[in-house]
């Protein structure tokens, strides 16, 4: 058996590969890896990744990834995992979001100048160390990464199954923003957004010995009701499956927009921008108005589904969508009508509050609605907004006015409260009380 793995290469390629990827991504790169062999151990219909963990430790010395994912065989590592690109005779993994192409690769030599992967299946354990100088300086052109050890043939423990990837001798910028508690704090939230379907799976993840949980995506039902169109695709011998969820949520506008998710991966997050429709032109005007925070309750997600992962639209970094793909392009066009119709209503709710505050019937609906997880959102329906009839009560007007503030405190105290707003509340309701008796 051979012991080692060709991959030509040299350092110019390298510094342009890792030119361009964020440091966060590159991270996100390496837990979709250990996802996808999480997915590898359960039954894709199987929702459920409890007791499968991933632990990441990022300091201002080492990185490392640690999980039990069942980890990688000899052959993967050899023919695919460190090659520049992924063959398209490689074993795929059904619903994959990582396939083992250039990301974990990028991700290495863009920490740092040392790593080490060590890896283990139910039968097969392999590590690999390289100094990044050293390799570069090889006088061969096609230069090879080289195993350090290799078993097969065993019995490896379950608890054993995984694999463990450490990156030492950081690059100066690497290690300058790995020390900082901010940059922690922004992968972990990075994280628990873009990995949250499978996080609220059981899927354990801990980055600095802490568990992150999952960001809530929710929506609100009951009095309103969201709108679901499911359908299919068919690239060449592939089926995608696609999910369209509009709706509303609470007012907020930091998690309002269009949430794009590929395999379970969040791809674009309460996007608010002419890439998922908002403020888009058409002849005339503007098929949707550009973003807002009189939209901040506005929810939109789509679901892009397929086994193989190379049909999706998403670019590749996963960093945002192929606009040039025909399914995202037809998707967009659903996206934009679904957007209107949430859009349409949300104008009547402005309309309403202008006049009568939080006390009209479709701010009194809102209120009263359930607030549900958008990932429980599944059976087909068109949005239906609340029903006014049944929230109505008296038209509420507002009342402004202004005068001078020695008789305004004056009134406070004689009315025993606080505020401007009570001290009209209260003498509007003493006259009238005076007037209609």
């Amino acid at each position: 058996m051979s012991t080692s793995m060709p991959c030509q290469r040299n350092s110019f390629f390298v510094d342009m590969l890792i030119r361009d990827i964020p440091l966060e991504r590159a991270v996100l790169d390496l837990v979709d890896n250990s996802i996808d062999g999480a997915k590898r151990l359960r039954d894709p219909e199987d929702k459920d990744y409890d007791e499968l963990r991933i632990d990441i430790t990022v300091t201002a010395e080492e990185f490392r990834i640690e999980d039990n994912c069942g980890g990688f065989d000899i052959a993967t590592a050899r023919e695919y995992a460190f090659r520049f690109g992924r063959p398209k005779v490689a074993r795929p993994t059904p619903f994959s979001i990582g396939q083992f192409g250039v990301g974990m690769k990028r991700a290495l030599f863009k920490f740092g100048r040392e790593f080490e992967i060590h890896s283990a299946t139910s039968s097969e354990r392999w590590s690999v160390k390289v100094d990044v100088d050293r390799w570069e300086e090889a006088e061969s052109r096609d230069w090879t990464f080289e195993f350090a050890s290799i078993e097969d043939s065993i019995d490896i423990p379950a608890q054993e199954r995984g694999t463990i990837i450490v990156v030492r001798r950081l690059r100066p910028e690497v290690s300058s923003r790995f020390g900082t508690s901010w940059f922690q704090n922004t992968l972990g939230d990075m994280i628990k957004l873009h990995q949250r379907q499978f996080i609220s799976k059981g899927l354990e993840i801990r980055l600095g010995g802490h568990a992150l949980t999952a960001t809530n995506l929710n929506m609100l039902t009951g009095t309103v009701e969201p709108s679901v169109e499911s359908y299919e695709e068919v690239v060449g011998d592939k089926t995608v499956q696609i999910r369209i969820v509009s709706g509303v949520g609470v007012s907020s506008p930091a998690v309002a927009g269009w949430y794009v998710v590929c395999n379970g991966r969040v791809v674009l997050a309460a996007d608010r921008t002419e890439e998922t429709g908002w403020g888009r032109l058409s002849e005339s005007e503007a098929d949707i108005p550009k973003f807002h925070n009189q939209f901040a309750r506005f929810r939109g997600v789509v679901y892009f589904d397929c086994p193989a992962a190379d049909a999706l639209p998403w670019n590749t970094t996963k960093t945002g969508v192929d606009a040039d793909s025909p399914i995202w392009q037809r998707a967009l066009s659903k996206m934009i009508d679904h957007t209107r119709v949430v859009v349409d209503f949300l104008n009547d709710l402005d309309a309403e509050q202008a006049e009568q505050g939080q006390s009209g019937p479709l701010a009194r609906a809102l209120a009263a609605a359930n607030v549900v997880q958008v990932d429980k959102v599944v059976n087909q329906s068109a949005f239906k907004a609340p029903d006014k009839e049944r929230f109505s009560g008296p038209v509420m007007k507002r009342i402004a006015y202004s005068r001078p503030e020695e008789q305004l405190i004056f009134l406070m105290a004689e009315l025993g409260v606080g505020t401007a707003k009570a001290v009209g509340e209260q003498t509007f309701d003493l006259i009238y009380q005076d007037k209609n008796t």
